[in-house]
C-alpha cells in the first residue's frame, strides 16, 4: 500500500543580506503553528524554511565587510537559526541555496527546460536597479528612479537567458479558474487573475558573470549564472529529493501550502507556477499570501528601518505571549497594525484576564474548600449540557479554521469557550455555594472549569507550546496531549488533584494602558464643546459628490433641535449617541461606474464591515490599505450606487481643495471607541 502523502508546508527562503524582523518571524511562526496542528491531528508533516544566498546584494555586502560571500551568508544563517530556536520554531529542514543538493537540482531544471526549448538567449535593454536586482521598462521609470526603492537606475543592454513564461499564461489562467482554493485569500486570487489579464512577458533568468559571479553557473553556458527565480524558487523541490530521490519527492509533493507575504505573491503564483507547468509537475495545493504587519500605516521594511525586533518583545513579555498576539491580532490574509500598546491590551484581555484568570479565581478555592480535588458527579446544573455542546462545536470550528490557515478564527472560537467559562463562574458563584455548603453543585462547578482549562489547553498548544503544558500541570494532569481527533468533553479524570496555582500570565499594568482600556470621560459639569452641523450626504461617503468637503464633514449630521441644543450646542450624552470608532482598512477598490467612490473593507476588532466612501479622486486604493481611519459606526446602512455601506469614514477638506481622511497620530486598538 503506498505511503499517504504528507502535509508539506514551506516559508519563503529569506534573503541573506540583513537580519530578520517580525515580518519574517510571523511567516515562519505560521508554518510552525500549522505543522504543530497537523501533528496534533496525527498526520505526517514536514516543515521547510531556509535562506536565499546568491545575488548582487549579498556580494556587495560581503565586499563591504572584506569577506567572501559564503562567509557573509554563513554568519547570517547562524543568526537566522538562532532566532528560530529562540522562537521555538521547529522546522524539519533548512535549505540553503549554496548547498550542493540544491545547486544540482537547479542545474537539472535549467538543462531540462533548455533542451525543451523553454529557455532561450536574447539581447535585452532596459533600466536596471542594482539594489533590487531588477530590470524596469522605460514606461515604468519616467523619473529614472527605481519604483521599489526610489534609488537611481542605470540603462543596460546585454545578452541574457529567458524562460518562455508567456507560453504557459493561458494554462495558468485556466488552472486558477478551475481551482478556486489554490490562491488564498480570494482578493489575492483576483489580483493574480488581473495581472494575468495582460500579456505576460518572458522572464529573464540569468546574469553575465562579468557583472555577477556569485551564483549558480548556467549548465549550458559557463559565462552566466542563474538569476534569482530559477535559483530561489527551486528550493521547494530540491529540499525534498528532486530529481534524485523521486520516491521521497512524491511523498511530499505537491506542497500542501506555500506561506508567503503578499509582496511576493506574483513571484510564486505566476513565475513559480509557470516553471512547474513547464516541468510537468503538479502545482502546490494552496498558495496563501498573508498581509503585512504595519507601523503607523507603513509596511515594516529593513530598507526603511521601521522594523520591530521579535527578540525584544520576547525578552520583555515572554515567548508564548508574543506567538499568541501575532495570530490573535492579525486576520490572516489582511494587514495588521502593530503597536506595543495593542500588544499589552490583547495580553491583558485574553491571556491575563480570561484564560489565566480561570485558574486564579477557582483553583485556590478548590484547594481551600475541596482539598483541591476535582469530583465528577452527576450533571445537574443547567449550564453543564450547554457548555459541553459549546466545547464540541468550538473544537469542530477550530479544526476547520486551522485546516484553512485561519489562525485568528481558531483562536477566536477557543476564546468563545474561555469567555463562556468565565461567565459561568460568575453565574454559578461558587463562593456562595461554599458558604451555603452545597457541595454537589460546588463540585460540579469546579469540575466544569477544570475540564474547560484542560480542553482549551489542547487547542492553544500549537500556538503556545511552552505555556499550554502549564495549564495541565496546574489542574494536576501529566503534560501529555491527546491527538486532537480523540479530544472530547468530559475527559478530566474524577479525583484529579490540582496544584497551588501561580499566575501563568501576570497582568501588565501601566498608566497609559489603563487609560486606553478604560477611556477618559470628560466631566459632565464642564461646558459642552461646540459641534458644527454637517451637510447631509450619503452614508459612507466622506464628502458630498461635488468634491472637496468642508471641515464640518468630519462630524455626523446634527441631531434634531432639543431644548438643550437649540443654540447649536449639544451636551455630552447627545454627543455619545454617535459612535465613532477606529478601523483598519483591509481592502480598497473603485466602485464600477462611479469615479468618486471607493468600496472599503474595514476591521473593527473582531468585526469586518463594508463602507463606500467618496474619496476616489483624492486617494488611490493602495494608499488606504493598512491605514487606521475613524468611522461612524452606528449610522444606518445605506445603498450607494447599489453597494451596501455600513458606516461612514470621516474626512476633512484641505486648503488645496482636496480631502484628508481622519486618522490617528499613533496606533490605536482597532474597534476602540473614539471619545
Amino acid at each position: 500500500m503506498p505511503t499517504p502523502k504528507a502535509f508539506y508546508v514551506t516559508t519563503p527562503i529569506y534573503y541573506a543580506n540583513a537580519e530578520l524582523h517580525i515580518g519574517h518571524a510571523f511567516t515562519t511562526l505560521a508554518a510552525d503553528t500549522a505543522t504543530r496542528f497537523q501533528r496534533a491531528m496525527g498526520r505526517d508533516a514536514w516543515f521547510l524554511t531556509g535562506s536565499d544566498e546568491h545575488g548582487q546584494k549579498v556580494d556587495q555586502a560581503a565586499r563591504a565587510k572584506g569577506i567572501t560571500p559564503l562567509q557573509h551568508t554563513d554568519a547570517l544563517v547562524a543568526k537566522f537559526k538562532d532566532l528560530w530556536k529562540t522562537l521555538d520554531i521547529r522546522y524539519d529542514d533548512f535549505i540553503r541555496t549554496t548547498e550542493e543538493r540544491h545547486q544540482k537540482a537547479v542545474r537539472h531544471v535549467l538543462s531540462q527546460l533548455h533542451e525543451k526549448g523553454d529557455i532561450y538567449s536574447a539581447t535585452y535593454s532596459g533600466w536596471y536597479c542594482t539594489p533590487c536586482e531588477r530590470f524596469w521598462t522605460e514606461k515604468e521609470v519616467p523619473e529614472k528612479l527605481c519604483p521599489d526603492c526610489k534609488r537611481p537606475i542605470e540603462e543596460l543592454e546585454e545578452k541574457n537567458y529567458f524562460f518562455r513564461m508567456s507560453k504557459y499564461q493561458q494554462a495558468l489562467i485556466d488552472y486558477i479558474k478551475a481551482h478556486p482554493d489554490f490562491i488564498r485569500p480570494e482578493n489575492r486570487r483576483n489580483e493574480v487573475l488581473g495581472f494575468l489579464a495582460q500579456p505576460l512577458q518572458d522572464l529573464c533568468i540569468s546574469r553575465p558573470k562579468k557583472r555577477l559571479s556569485w551564483g549558480i553557473e548556467i549548465p549550458f553556458d559557463p559565462e552566466y549564472v542563474t538569476y534569482v527565480w530559477f535559483d530561489a524558487l527551486t528550493n521547494y523541490i530540491s529540499a525534498i529529493g528532486y530529481p534524485d530521490d523521486m520516491a521521497r519527492f512524491h511523498r511530499y509533493w505537491p506542497a500542501s501550502c506555500h506561506l508567503v507575504g503578499k509582496d511576493i505573491l506574483t513571484t510564486h503564483a505566476v513565475y513559480w507556477s509557470t516553471m512547474l507547468l513547464a516541468l510537468g509537475l503538479p502545482l502546490p495545493e494552496i498558495l496563501f499570501a498573508h498581509g503585512w504587519w504595519v507601523l503607523s500605516g507603513g509596511k515594516m521594511s529593513k530598507s526603511v528601518g521601521n522594523v520591530v525586533n521579535p527578540l525584544d518583545l520576547v525578552a520583555k513579555y515572554g515567548l508564548d505571549a508574543f506567538r499568541f498576539f501575532l495570530f490573535r491580532e492579525m486576520v490572516f490574509g489582511a494587514d495588521a497594525m502593530f503597536s506595543e500598546e495593542s500588544f499589552v491590551l490583547r495580553y491583558n484581555a485574553d491571556l491575563a484576564n480570561d484564560f489565566g484568570n480561570l485558574c486564579q479565581r477557582t483553583l485556590p478555592m478548590l484547594l481551600k474548600r475541596r482539598e483541591g480535588k476535582f469530583r465528577h458527579g452527576a450533571a445537574t446544573l443547567p449550564q453543564s449540557a450547554e457548555i459541553a455542546a459549546l466545547a464540541r462545536a468550538v473544537k469542530a470550528d477550530y479544526i476547520k479554521a486551522m485546516d484553512n490557515f485561519l489562525f485568528h478564527e481558531a483562536l477566536k472560537r477557543t476564546w468563545d469557550l474561555i469567555g463562556r467559562l468565565n461567565k459561568f463562574v460568575d453565574e454559578a458563584a461558587p463562593w456562595k455555594l461554599a458558604k451555603e455548603e452545597k457541595w454537589a453543585e460546588l463540585d460540579e462547578v469546579f469540575w466544569l472549569v477544570g475540564e474547560g482549562i484542560r480542553f482549551c489547553a489542547h487547542l492553544v498548544q500549537p500556538f503556545m507550546p511552552g505555556t499550554a503544558p502549564k495549564f495541565l500541570e496546574q489542574i494536576g494532569l501529566p503534560v501529555t496531549f491527546l491527538p486532537l481527533p480523540q479530544l472530547d468533553w468530559g475527559q478530566l479524570p474524577d479525583g484529579t488533584v490540582c496544584r497551588e496555582p501561580s499566575p501563568i500570565f501576570p497582568r501588565l499594568d501601566t498608566p497609559r494602558i489603563e487609560s486606553l482600556k478604560k477611556g477618559d470621560k470628560p466631566d459632565k459639569t464642564e461646558p459642552a464643546a461646540k459641534a458644527p452641523r454637517a451637510p447631509k450626504h450619503e452614508a459612507g461617503a466622506a464628502a458630498p459628490a461635488g468634491g472637496a468637503a468642508p471641515a464640518a464633514a468630519t462630524t455626523v449630521p446634527a441631531a434634531a433641535p432639543t431644548p438643550a441644543a437649540t443654540d447649536g450646542l449639544i451636551d455630552y450624552d447627545e454627543f455619545m449617541k454617535t459612535h465613532l470608532a477606529v478601523a483598519v482598512v483591509e481592502t480598497a477598490e473603485k466602485v464600477a461606474g462611479a469615479d468618486k467612490l471607493l468600496r472599503l473593507t474595514v476591521r473593527l476588532g473582531e468585526e469586518t464591515r463594508q463602507l463606500v466612501a467618496g474619496i476616489a479622486l483624492h486617494y488611490q486604493p493602495e494608499q488606504l490599505i493598512g491605514k487606521q481611519v475613524v468611522i461612524v459606526k452606528n449610522l444606518k446602512p445605506a445603498k450607494i450606487r447599489g453597494v451596501e455601506s455600513h458606516g461612514m469614514i470621516l474626512a476633512a477638506g484641505t486648503p488645496d481643495g482636496g480631502l484628508a481622511v481622519v486618522t490617528t497620530d499613533k496606533p490605536a486598538q482597532p474597534g476602540i471607541r473614539v471619545k
